[in-house]
């Protein structure tokens, strides 16, 4: 009986392993078979043409599209490592090299030594003149002290470019390459008609690849933005891809004409978002020729610094009917807006007989305006209209030259004082030496400084920090806490408060309208 059951177990497996492999190579055969042909599918003939007005604007914009590499020499440590307190060559030096039954002593630090290490970076930029005039960002170029250009029709070769012009303002910049003939340019179009849902194609080099091309569409055409602390205004937004290294490459209209140079993304990551932002062609077009005549844009300058904007608070306390008008938050000292008797808190309702709605309009036309100028313009002070005269001069070449800070220090002449004022359910003391050593504050600042804020409070939703020295309120000064409680006594919330406040180092206003005191 158990030589059958052995005997049948073997001819099963026989016979089910020959059906397995049988099986399987059923299965290759069946999945080695061609179906019928299929019908082609139906294209509707304006999507084709759409698809070959992308494929247009790409073979007529690619070939002035260049790519940007630099090179900037910066001077660095030759030890790349840091050390919180000591590096082990002083450490070695203080307890090994000391005086018999002495401890470590302490050495005069040694001078660091320093080696020169390229630093490389990559754009893109697009040419506009065909004797080898290139536009690209500022920032592209900035600090280079090599420049070489790649033409699309020529990867391997690597032409000097050198910069003509360049303009912090606009983050624009001219770079002029050398070439044997003509070479083939792009047309600028008109970006003041741009509308939002128009097509935008992103044409440059992202991460120093060879030409790419994106598509997307217009998605704002009036962004103003603060991009690494500098203000730039009228930023065209697309969602067409612009990655890194894509900056100074041109965004162009399905015409194939360039409406703007491509110049920051916003993105958590580092990588495309689907926002992005390009400079108005029109904005370069003003500035080109004085880029390739000068170096350099003339412009007029007051020497201001400005708030964001009026609000209803502001507007009650300072005056201002309709809450238009460019509001001063600093005068630059020994500039024309000082020298014309401009202060802080003053409100420019006109300039050169122009009425302002608002910063923007006052950085226009100062921008507009030649050096030298002597013109008429009114403000609101205390809420009575005053009118001044002002000679304007040529704004600086680089906004990091302005100087902010001219004031000279004083002795501090309010009387320290132990007590403390509860405001909004914000804590503040007078400011003792101590404080101002740590925390950096000149002599001349006068105030109370913000030790404590309450969660939730009225004075956190104002705005209010640790740290903050409040100056004054509603134009008028506090240099220690008794003033500032004698004006906390007469001010009413519900008509308004504006709060002048030094924020290390910067001059800022906020404002609390509401029913407490």
């Amino acid at each position: 009986m158990l030589k059958k059951l052995i005997l049948f177990s073997l001819f099963a497996g026989i016979l089910f392993g020959g059906y397995s492999k049988k099986k399987f190579t059923l299965n290759l055969q069946a999945a080695n078979f061609t179906p019928a042909e299929q019908k082609p599918i139906e294209v509707h003939p304006e999507v084709l043409n759409l698809q070959e007005s992308f494929s247009n604007v790409a073979d007529a914009v690619k070939p002035a599209v260049v790519n940007i590499s630099t090179l900037h020499l910066e001077k660095v440590q030759n030890n790349p490592y840091e050390f919180f307190f000591m590096d082990p060559d002083e450490m070695f030096e203080q307890y090994f090299n000391a005086p018999p039954g002495q401890g470590p002593q302490r050495q005069k630090p040694q001078q660091k030594k320093y080696m020169e290490r390229k630093v490389p970076g990559t754009g893109s930029g697009v040419i506009i003149d065909p004797d080898g005039y290139i536009l690209t960002n500022e920032h592209v170029v900035r600090d280079a002290d090599e420049i070489k250009v790649t033409l699309a029709d020529n990867p391997d070769k690597l032409l000097d470019g050198k910069v003509i012009g360049r303009d912090e303002r606009t983050d624009l910049a001219v770079v002029k390459i050398k070439s044997n003939g003509k070479l083939p340019y792009a047309k600028l179009g008109n970006s003041d008609i741009v509308r939002v849902g128009d097509w935008a194609i992103a044409i440059g080099s992202p991460f120093g690849l060879e030409q790419t091309v994106t598509a997307g569409i217009i998605s704002a055409a009036r962004q103003n933005l603060a991009i690494e602390g500098r203000n730039y205004k009228d930023l065209i937004q697309t969602d067409a891809a612009i990655n890194p290294g894509n900056s100074g490459g041109p965004l162009v209209n399905i015409r194939a004409e360039v409406i703007g140079i491509n110049s920051a993304i916003y993105t958590p990551s580092g990588g495309f978002a689907g926002i992005g932002f390009a400079i108005p062609i029109n904005r370069a077009k003003e500035i080109i020729p004085q880029l390739r005549e000068k170096g350099k844009v003339v412009r007029g300058w007051i020497g201001v610094v400005l708030e964001s904007k009026i609000d209803d608070a502001t507007a009650a306390v300072f005056g201002v009917p309709d809450k238009q008008g460019a509001f001063i938050k600093e005068v630059l000292p020994d500039n024309p807006a000082a020298k014309a008797g401009l202060k802080r808190g003053d409100i420019i309702r006109e300039f050169d007989g122009k009425n302002l709605k608002n910063n923007i309009d006052l950085q226009n036309i100062v921008s507009a305006i030649p050096p030298n100028k002597k013109v008429k313009i009114k403000i609101i002070r205390n809420k009575k209209e005053l009118m001044l005269d002002l000679t304007t001069v040529e704004a600086p070449s680089s906004l990091s030259s302005v100087e902010e800070n001219g004031e000279s220090e004083t002795k501090e002449s309010s009387k320290e004082k132990s007590d403390q004022e509860k405001w909004l359910g914000a804590t503040l003391k007078d400011i003792r030496p101590g404080m101002r050593e740590r925390l950096s504050i000149q002599n001349s600042v006068k105030g109370v400084i913000v030790v404590q804020i309450d969660e939730g409070s009225k004075a956190e939703s104002t705005g209010l920090a640790m740290g903050d020295i409040v100056r004054g309120m509603n134009q008028e000064e506090c240099e220690n806490l008794d003033a500032f409680r004698a004006l906390a006594k007469k001010l009413k919330a519900k008509n308004g408060i504006v709060l002048d406040v030094w924020r290390r180092g910067e001059s800022i206003y906020l404002s609390y309208m509401g029913a407490e005191k």
